[in-house]
């Protein structure tokens, strides 16, 4: 099958020998995403006022932080920082709608807590990296259910880390019974083989601290612990 321009991102994931083709995805949408908004698009109102209301992650801040483009982060959070003290003079100062239970103190604070946790626990790089990776899951099935050379990518991949393998899990409930079991008799012996060979790179790892096993060689077992704490929540 021709690589189409929906399938290109997740077909270059599938071909990189990396750790799950997913982490590749998600770790590129990040990079797209944080670029998009540090470039001239920090320039473009509707872009503003969506970083203005939705608000950053710290993971992403940090990120953002690390370009170096040191003006366009500043000029968007000045302007998210004036939207949010907007906000919050107005219900400092009773002005939006009471609550129906009237403007005593215990409720301005209820609305000022509710207020800044909602903008606190959002980020406009969260939602634009997971409405495209939601895509890309299905781009995923799509390939894997035209067969072919595309297909036996992902048949040919060994294992994902365990965030996306339940992701995996999810979509595949959609999926009609027979495919469903297809597809699980393809995808779960790779993903055992590399769970057990982590668990056994862990026990040669922990095995290496006694005296006995100094001179013994690592095996593929020096960089278990940073590859275990990857598999457990992503890699990148």
């Amino acid at each position: 099958m021709p690589d189409h321009i929906h399938t290109i991102p997740v077909l270059d994931a599938l071909r990189e020998p990396k750790n799950c083709a997913f982490c590749v995805m998600r770790e590129k949408l990040e990079g797209d995403a944080i670029q998009f908004i540090l470039g001239p698009a920090y320039m473009e109102d509707d872009v503003r006022m969506d970083t203005n209301r939705i608000g950053f992650c710290k993971r992403h801040l940090d990120a953002m932080y690390a370009e170096q483009n040191r003006l366009g982060l500043g000029l968007m959070l000045h302007t998210y920082f004036q939207q949010q003290n907007k906000e919050i003079s107005a219900i400092i100062k009773g002005r939006l709608p009471a609550p129906i239970f009237g403007k005593d103190k215990s409720a301005t604070v209820t609305r000022l807590k509710n207020h800044m946790q909602k903008t606190h626990d959002s980020c406009y790089v969260c939602r634009k990296v997971e409405n495209t990776f939601a895509r890309y899951i299905d781009t995923f099935f799509y390939i894997w259910g035209k067969g072919g050379d595309d297909a036996r990518l992902i048949s040919g991949q060994k294992g994902y880390c365990v965030p996306h393998f339940i992701a995996l899990l999810e979509a595949a409930e959609n999926l009609g019974r027979g495919k469903r079991e297809k597809f699980l008799d393809e995808i779960l012996p790779a993903q055992q083989a590399r769970l057990e060979e982590m668990e056994g790179d862990l026990e040669w790892f922990t095995l290496k601290f006694d005296f006995r096993n100094a001179d013994a060689p690592w095996k593929n077992s020096k960089d278990a612990l940073p590859r275990a704490l990857a598999m457990l929540g992503g890699f990148g």
